[in-house]
């Protein structure tokens, strides 16, 4: 019953359970097949998302529970067990969304399931960098040929690649390179980006490239979801010790890049939609998520312009 036992005595569900009605369907084959049902009607990132969680879940409570085993006590302590798991509270409540869509769909009632579990979003801390971060992280001493150095490589070349997602900077291809330019579709949304190679960009593929593997950066090997999600997690380590060690006020991670590169484009009076397209996005309004910071840090400058023009401060 996999971690389960830990957590909840499954005799004692399936004595006070919440339904009338027993359901008997085993759990995983028929999420499964409702998840498989969606592909190439959904999005990508919403199916990863289904899959992701699914495989979480089963994590917790083994392969053989069936779908009366799915109580809100259940699902509480699997909310439980991901805190203990260090899982951060955004991610968390992605992973109960979508199990929570997923057995919506198999005729369970998701309302009731989910209901004293966190399944919102909390605003995170401003992940754009600045120009001195940028500078300490170039400036730090680390071993060469080592992985924090690759690291530190993969993040530059992620900004300077407008914003570049480490998904998409890992599965880039050879072929993905054409006339000077990389072109390849956003794994989230399956837009088409295309960036210019730039002279400092070329230096790092230069340096990275293998000729036995496909890849632009030979980071993976099989290109499995498990063989990415293992490299982003060293990846996030490796940039978390590199925070520390070029004393950095906020830690980067993944993320920090592609925030850093749309905060910067902004500054510079790049209009939204350019960098909406740059970023990949399926629509400005996204975009706009990432900037609602620096909005209200322009309209408390501008405010304060105007005060001392009346020698207020």
């Amino acid at each position: 019953m996999g971690h389960i036992g830990a957590y909840i005595n499954i005799r004692w569900l399936k004595s006070d359970r919440y339904e009338t009605s027993a359901d008997r369907r085993p759990f995983l084959p028929t999420v499964m097949n409702e998840v498989e049902k969606r592909r190439g009607l959904t999005s990508k990132s919403t199916l990863e998302n289904e899959l992701t969680a699914v495989r979480s879940f089963i994590k917790f409570a083994g392969k053989d529970i069936t779908m009366d085993d799915i109580t809100p006590q259940l699902i509480g302590n699997y909310e439980r067990w991901l805190i203990g798991k260090d899982i951060r509270k955004n991610t968390s409540a992605c992973y109960l969304r979508s199990l929570r869509a997923v057995l919506n769909r198999c005729g369970k009632d998701g309302a009731s399931l989910f209901k004293k579990v966190h399944t919102g979003t909390i605003r995170t801390e401003k992940r754009a960098v600045d120009g001195d971060t940028i500078r300490k992280l170039r400036d730090v001493q680390l071993a060469p040929g080592s992985f924090p150095a690759f690291a530190r490589e993969l993040y530059l070349f992620s900004i300077m690649a407008m914003g570049m997602p480490f998904i998409d900077l890992a599965h880039l291809r050879k072929s993905d390179v054409r006339d000077g330019n990389i072109i390849y579709h956003r794994h989230k949304t399956g837009r088409r980006v295309k960036v210019w190679i730039e002279p400092a960009m070329q230096e790092i593929l230069t340096r990275y490239s293998d000729d036995n593997s496909p890849y632009l950066f030979p980071l993976l090997k099989t290109g499995s979801e498990q063989e990415y999600l293992s490299l982003l997690s060293r990846y996030n380590r490796a940039l978390a010790r590199i925070s520390v060690k070029a004393g950095l006020k906020k830690r980067l991670t993944s993320y920090t890049a592609r925030h850093t590169w749309a905060s910067m484009a902004y500054r510079k009076g790049v209009p939204l939609a350019i960098i909406s397209k740059a970023l990949g996005h399926s629509s400005p309004v996204m975009t706009q998520t990432y900037l609602k910071e620096i909005d209200d840090n322009a309209i408390m400058q501008a405010n304060q312009d105007i005060l001392r023009e009346f020698n207020c401060l």
